[in-house]
């Protein structure tokens, strides 16, 4: 049987019928029969009190396609059920009807994963996101601080009119975001954010335990000064805008990056003749030197990389013939391709979609 219909078959197993295998009020497909006590005014009113209005994020940054299923329960029984078919760097969001609880989230992906996670819900937040990497899925409960300065984790400051509009030099699909994470205990942030003379976010931020809070900051190209400060550290960096679609900040570690790393290159020698590559990059945490000798018609596949943002790249053949440029490791951008042509000259080139 295929793959992809035993887990749709298994996520009905577990949803079952809506109203039938569901406690009251809990389920966010569906309808069920109501009796009359249920539909009265204040048995409505009860019921929405009970539930939550949140935001089912499904994202595949990897370079292959994912079909995933994932399943929300309470008390052995189906909250809600997603089937999602993403391709490459392909991210999906749902609105959802869920109780104010503590939920049973499960996923599983055609690539073999299973992962599960407690998803506790609660007004300040509104979502949770999974994230389907190649090997295993992160959880994270999400929130995301609008443009008019609403934010149910916000505990004072200022903000500007974000996001920041466009200065008509780049067309871009949405705005580019500052996503802070916290993936342990709850904590306070001072978050600042700069461009040239003008401060477009100085705030603080209450930040629980596993939680990624987005704010959509700016459609306008430049570098941008972001600082984030908790009690154990401060973090300060330049995040440059449009080539890094998202500025990522980890309070705990203090890591930094624009998303999870598609660290792909693919060589390819597309000429009649061998060839004798010398590439290095440079990266944050090293320098990746190799000389390697390719066949005519070879395709090498490497992970010269582990983390996201720019890499300079420096490709050179025994001819003489080279290219230099940066790799953007940064979601939406899928693998990088290094390609010696029928020429025999080099190229640069990453897939998918590009900012700007």
């Amino acid at each position: 049987m295929d793959r992809r219909t035993l887990l749709s078959l298994v996520a009905g197993g577990v949803a079952g019928l809506a109203g039938c295998s569901t406690p009251d009020n809990e389920v966010g497909t569906g309808t069920a029969t109501a009796t009359p006590e249920e539909r009265s005014p204040q048995a409505t009113a009860t019921a929405a009190a009970a539930r939550l209005g949140q935001r089912l994020t499904v994202w595949n940054p990897t370079p292959d396609p994912v079909f995933a299923t994932v399943v929300g329960m309470r008390g052995g029984r189906d909250v809600f059920f997603r089937n999602v078919d993403l391709l490459p760097g392909e991210r999906t969001s749902s609105r959802i009807e869920v109780p104010r609880a503590d939920l049973a989230v499960v996923v599983e992906t055609d690539t073999g994963i299973r992962e599960e996670t407690t998803w506790r819900v609660t007004e300040p937040l509104d979502g949770l996101e999974v994230v389907l990497n190649r090997s295993n899925a992160v959880f994270w409960r999400a929130s995301t601080c609008s443009g008019d300065g609403e934010c149910g984790l916000a505990t004072g400051g200022d903000e500007a009119d974000l996001p920041l509009v466009g200065d008509g030099l780049s067309r871009w699909y949405a705005p580019a975001a500052l996503v802070v994470e916290n993936p342990e205990e709850e904590t306070e942030a001072s978050i600042r954010v700069d461009l040239r003379d003008a401060t477009l976010i100085d705030r603080r931020f209450r930040l629980p335990a596993g939680t990624r809070l987005s704010i959509p900051v700016t459609y306008r190209t430049g570098d941008y000064q972001v600082s984030v400060e908790t009690a154990d550290r401060d973090i300060d960096v330049t995040w440059q805008v449009p080539n890094e679609p998202a500025k990522y900040v980890d309070v705990t570690s203090g890591t930094t990056g624009c998303g999870p790393a598609n660290t792909t290159l693919t060589v390819a020698n597309r000429d009649d003749v061998a060839h004798r590559l010398s590439l290095r990059i440079e990266t944050v945490s090293g320098v990746f030197d190799r000389d390697i000798d390719l066949a005519a018609g070879a395709v090498r596949t490497l992970v010269p990389v582990v983390e996201s943002g720019p890499h300079r790249v420096d490709a050179s053949l025994e001819t003489g013939t080279s290219v230099s440029g940066t790799w953007w490791s940064c979601p939406p951008r899928g693998p990088a391709t290094l390609a010696v042509d029928a020429t025999g000259s080099l190229s640069l080139t990453a897939a998918g979609p590009q900012p700007g």
